[in-house]
């Protein structure tokens, strides 16, 4: 998840030149800059890339004191429990609930508007999302919701392949026709 494909992949949502992203002797992402200033970990070098970047995505995760301190909690919680835990099937279960817990009532992760927080939890359960039935898509459907309206802007999705949130699973599996 705090990989170098996912910071350039945020770098290129905000519109921002990712510079040079690798993984120091530590294996701790790191990025250096045009100005060759260096900036290590996730959440550090994703709030370096906000502040570089004049997109509506980064002036909304910077709208004021509090929303900055949430957008950043919710990327360290990515880091730490949402991308290590979508890898453990029974831990992943529990996310998937707590996260369409969650969406039931909001329709993004801090505020009124998508921010690095979305974008961070999006990226960290991709993989999780992509390995879902149609039948479990539906089972989350709150989380299904979120997941489809950010993967439809262009500058999320980046010319991958749209998943399938297409409610009407029963069309594939049952093809026949009745006389």
């Amino acid at each position: 998840m705090c990989d170098v494909a996912t910071v350039q992949k945020i770098a290129n949502c905000l519109g921002v030149n990712p510079g040079k992203v690798q993984l120091n002797e530590e294996q701790v992402v790191t990025r250096t800059s045009g100005q060759k200033k260096s900036v290590a970990g996730f959440a550090t070098i994703l709030e370096s890339l906000a502040h570089e970047s004049k997109s509506e995505t980064a002036q909304n995760s910077k709208a004021s004191r509090e929303v900055e301190a949430q957008v950043y909690q919710w990327i360290e919680f990515s880091v730490l429990y949402v991308a290590p835990g979508s890898k453990d099937k029974y831990v992943s279960k529990q996310l998937l609930a707590d996260f369409n817990k969650l969406f039931a009532s909001k329709s993004y992760l801090v505020g009124h508007f998508i921010t690095l927080a979305d974008l961070a939890v999006y990226y960290a359960i991709y993989d999780l999302v992509k390995s879902l039935s149609p039948v479990d898509k539906e089972a989350y459907l709150n989380l299904s919701r979120w997941f489809d309206h950010l993967q439809n802007r262009p500058d999320v999705h980046q010319g991958e392949p749209l998943l399938n949130f297409t409610t009407i699973y029963l069309h594939g599996w049952a093809t026949g026709t009745h006389i």
